[in-house]
């Protein structure tokens, strides 16, 4: 009985370590897929950064943007909430960026430029 008992554990021991090799092997390739999904997403991101950019630098802008029409200060410039995420990601208090988009709307680059100019 011993016998059967210890060939068992062995055949079971097998199995495990083929078991362990298959998740190592899956787990590796998820890293992989994940690296590559990051990648692609950073690529999707500049070429969104690129192209609204471009929008923007194609705008007509009045010479004076500050003030209403009945006198009163504007609001606050529009934040994207990509631009906002991307703020907190970076650590940059927004308030202090200076916006480059339309109407003073503070644009993505502008906060990495903002970092970019701290280092």
């Amino acid at each position: 009985m011993a016998k059967k008992t210890d060939k068992a554990l062995k055949s079971l021991q097998k199995d495990v370590a083929k078991l362990q090799k298959q998740n190592d092997k899956l787990t590796k390739a998820l890293e992989e897929m994940c690296e590559d999904q990051a990648e692609a997403l950073r690529e999707v991101r500049d070429l969104l950064a690129e192209r609204l950019t471009v929008r923007d630098t194609n705008s007509i802008e009045p010479a004076e943007a500050d003030h209403s029409p009945d006198g009163k200060a504007e609001e606050e410039p529009e934040i994207t909430e990509a631009t906002q995420r991307r703020a907190k990601e970076l650590g940059v208090d927004i308030s202090d960026v200076k916006g480059t988009g339309s109407q003073g709307r503070v644009l993505v680059k502008d906060v990495e430029a903002a970092v970019d100019g701290e280092r």
